[in-house]
């Protein structure tokens, strides 16, 4: 199903989707919580504007059919930076102006000039997507960086600069200070009032926090550890289609084959770009998984254990406990 929106606001994108797709519609302060209809799949989409400027946005949803948001009928006075954070399934798109699709697996984090507010978005049916954005307007992101924007190089001086006219997307990797802020948004523990302030100070933890990182990518001289820059962009795609086969990972080599590197370089790329090899990546991958199935407390340990690809169980507690210091068992005892 593909949707058509003329974002001006929360309120209005999610009546045109409700009108287009249906759904129920619930408002509430600053809030907007939109259910899909049975027909297309079941979760929501929650929009909260947390200041002027600044709005939150939440994915949490498993679809019946591909569904495909399209922003391109907009108005310029809706040009926006996008951080996007992906914890699970995967999402694609496209902004104009820029030649490549976009996509976004479990793990990633983006960062995007949208001129207009324009683009698509397209969601893919059969798996369960879980996506957090902020979506913050060129003129508020200037004044939070006002004392700050020498500290960027002057490309990315002009990108922020004029992110109303040129298009950019940059991916990175969901670190575990950000994965930490992201479940606090997700389990806010408030209600009404109290619940968008603590979710505008959340977002600003999460906004710094992504600011700080692109900082520290611009002044170093290697911030990439010795990765060529053609590189880049291959090992990101190692990393996609590794998470996003988890219970059968591919070998090395076909990993390598797949994204046109050799062993060598897939391997030390992944040490030099993500800090640790290429099972590193995968076990943390599965661990952090593991913890989400475990907070949701919907599953056996045995199924978890077998959802994120460890055929024994005693190997995963045991690989839990090294990673979380407790095992399955007892971090469940705690939950409840």
């Amino acid at each position: 199903m593909k949707v058509a929106l003329s974002f001006t606001d929360i309120q209005q994108a999610t009546q045109e989707f409700q009108q287009q797709a249906g759904g129920d519609r619930q408002l509430s302060i600053g809030e907007t919580v939109l259910c899909l209809p049975a027909t297309l799949g079941q979760g929501y989409l929650r929009g909260l504007n947390l200041r002027d400027g600044l709005d939150l946005f939440i994915y949490e949803f498993e679809l019946k059919q591909d569904l495909i948001l399209d922003f391109t009928q907009l108005s310029t006075q809706y040009s926006l930076l996008d951080f996007t954070f992906c914890l699970s399934g995967e999402t694609r798109g496209s902004i104009p102006g820029l030649k490549s699709e976009l996509s976004v697996a479990a793990g990633q984090t983006t960062f995007a000039t949208i001129p207009d507010a324009a683009g698509t978005t397209e969601l893919l049916a059969g798996q369960k997507i879980l996506v957090v954005s902020l979506a913050i307007t060129p003129h508020l992101f200037l004044k939070l960086l006002e004392h700050d924007l020498h500290k960027f190089s002057l490309d990315w001086q002009q990108r922020f600069r004029h992110a109303a006219s040129t298009p950019y997307f940059q991916p990175s990797h969901i670190t575990p200070e950000i994965a930490n802020i992201l479940q606090l948004i997700l389990h806010c523990p408030h209600q009404a009032g109290i619940r968008r302030l603590y979710l505008e100070a959340k977002a600003l933890e999460l906004l710094a926090i992504c600011i700080s990182q692109l900082t520290h990518y611009c002044s170093d001289p290697s911030p990439l550890g010795g990765v060529k820059p053609k590189d880049i962009e291959p090992l990101h795609r190692a990393k996609t289609i590794l998470l996003q086969n988890i219970t059968q990972p591919p070998a090395l080599t076909e990993l390598a084959r797949q994204v046109g590197l050799n062993e060598r370089k897939l391997q030390r790329g992944f040490q030099q770009l993500f800090g640790t090899t290429v099972f590193g990546v995968l076990h943390d991958y599965r661990m952090e998984l593991a913890r989400q199935l475990l907070e949701a407390d919907q599953m056996t340990i045995e199924a978890i254990a077998h959802t994120v690809g460890i055929a024994h169980r005693g190997y995963f507690a045991s690989a839990f406990k090294r990673k979380f210091g407790t095992t399955p068992r007892s971090f469940l005892k705690r939950l409840r």
